[in-house]
């Protein structure tokens, strides 16, 4: 996780019962930050951790495009949201090819229709909600055997 160009976190966090039994798996995380480069209202962070987001941007979309330096622009914001379209109808169409890219928008939309307000459904032109590689569910399905409270 990156924060502002100012912090980044790596590690891993699985909850899962080897993870929590404490002598079976092990998790480990760290957090960089360098306090002379903090964000300000004017300007974000130009130092290793911006740098590395760049990095992750770039092998992300497979390019680097200077409007990366500026996550909060519009430009940027239009421009990685119409890649991830791109990825997404390249992903739902009938031939399978190599993508140039990793970027790929939500499985997941919120509907915005009245009375339905906040409810989570599945993206448009997924068939029946169900992913075209898997045929899995993107909502997932209730399981019978365990409470849906340990499965959601």
């Amino acid at each position: 996780m990156i924060v502002d160009d100012e912090v980044a976190r790596i590690g891993s966090a699985n909850i899962n019962q080897r993870s929590l039994d404490g002598c079976r798996d092990s998790e480990i995380m760290t957090t960089y930050w360098h306090e002379d480069y903090l964000a300000t209202d004017e300007s974000i962070p130009h130092h290793d951790i911006h740098g590395y987001r760049l990095h992750i941007w770039a092998s992300l979309a497979g390019f680097m495009d200077n409007s990366f330096r500026k996550p909060n622009d519009r430009e940027c914001v239009k421009l990685m949201n119409s890649i991830a379209q791109r990825n997404w109808e390249i992903y739902l169409a009938e031939e399978s090819v190599d993508m140039t890219s990793h970027l790929l928008p939500s499985p997941f939309e919120f509907m915005v229709e009245a009375g339905k307000e906040g409810e989570l459904r599945p993206r448009r032109g997924l068939y029946k909600g169900r992913f075209p590689d898997t045929h899995g569910s993107v909502l997932g399905a209730r399981w019978k055997i365990l409470p849906e409270m340990l499965t959601t």
